[in-house]
């Protein structure tokens, strides 16, 4: 046992021995990723389209939900009529009738609601991961560029560090910071009337 702590305190020692040698020639930049999604033009764009989707599923869930509630109603008036004894037994046993078949109707509803409930859920989830997907591809394309032009071999994000995390303690101005050149880029090929929001935003 004895042995075995000497060889991991001497195995510790050589890698921070490594570890110091090796990070006097290691280059580290830092980037804000989540400024650089929330300035990125497309990030609004994307964003739109995913609203827009919802608001259509939306729209579909209402059309299911108040066909479902105008059964119910009918079946509230059902329910009346066979129970109103001012009516004759013929019409009771009537409305008795038609209200079992538009239970079964509305139990069909129901479950349809619910599937599509289910599906609308899962396909918005599906769009607004692949949405964020999509765009934190596009700002790491930018921000590998930016780092090999600027002769870095680390990019630490400095936006999405636990608040707990020790590593990150204090950045110097001597620390490349990407995020603004990364965001330049990003939006360098932005639609005239993206710019005018951007720099409208900004003023505010």
């Amino acid at each position: 046992m004895k042995v075995k702590i000497l060889l991991s305190v001497l195995l510790a020692m050589t890698l921070a021995g490594v570890s110091k040698a090796s990070a006097q020639d290691i280059k580290i930049g830092v980037v804000d990723m989540q400024q650089c999604l929330n300035k990125y033009y497309k990030t609004k764009l994307k964003v739109k389209d995913v609203e827009a989707q919802a608001k259509g599923s939306r729209a579909k869930l209402d059309e299911r939900v108040a066909d479902f509630k105008r059964i119910q109603v009918r079946l509230g008036a059902l329910d009346k009529k066979a129970r109103d004894t001012a009516l004759s037994q013929e019409a009771r046993k009537g409305a008795a009738v038609e209200m079992q078949q538009l239970v079964q109707e509305g139990r069909a509803k129901e479950r349809e609601l619910q599937e599509a409930q289910r599906k609308a859920q899962g396909e918005l989830l599906n769009a607004r991961q692949q949405m964020e997907k999509t765009l934190v591809d596009e700002v790491r394309v930018v921000v590998n560029e930016a780092s090999k032009k600027a002769g870095l071999d680390m990019v630490i994000d400095k936006s999405f560090l636990p608040r707990g995390n020790k590593v990150l303690v204090v950045v110097t101005e001597k620390v490349p910071d990407l995020t603004d050149a990364v965001i330049a880029v990003l939006n360098k090929d932005a639609p005239p009337e993206a710019a005018a929001a951007e720099e409208k935003a900004a003023d505010k």
